[in-house]
């Protein structure tokens, strides 16, 4: 059984590190996330959605009227362990590449 590439960072015991995307599909807005943990705050933000508890008042407004089908809750980027980027400089330049490809952010 093949797996595929992008999934490789999280079959390891360690937890992952990187920028959590939240993105709405049909609005084509964006909440970028800094995450040291990438599968417990995956799985804690769509609880958090869920029960309408979310601190993100726009968005959890928007998934709330829309319904989980339209977003997407997914790692958006990862922090390489022999990176020299920080997690603040990962997330500054996925706002930027967003920015650029005209994404609005929640």
């Amino acid at each position: 059984m093949l797996i595929d590439p992008k999934l490789a960072p999280f079959l390891n015991t360690e937890a992952t590190q990187g920028i959590i995307r939240i993105f709405n599909m049909q609005s084509d807005k964006s909440l970028l996330l800094k995450t040291t943990n990438m599968i417990k705050d995956i799985k804690t933000i769509r609880f958090q959605l869920d029960l309408n508890m979310y601190s993100n008042k726009k968005l959890q407004s928007d998934y709330a009227k829309i319904g989980l089908e339209v977003f997407a809750l997914d790692p958006y980027k990862i922090l390489e362990n022999n990176s020299d980027k920080s997690l603040d400089d990962l997330l500054e330049e996925s706002e930027k590449e967003l920015l650029e490809n005209n994404i609005e952010f929640f």
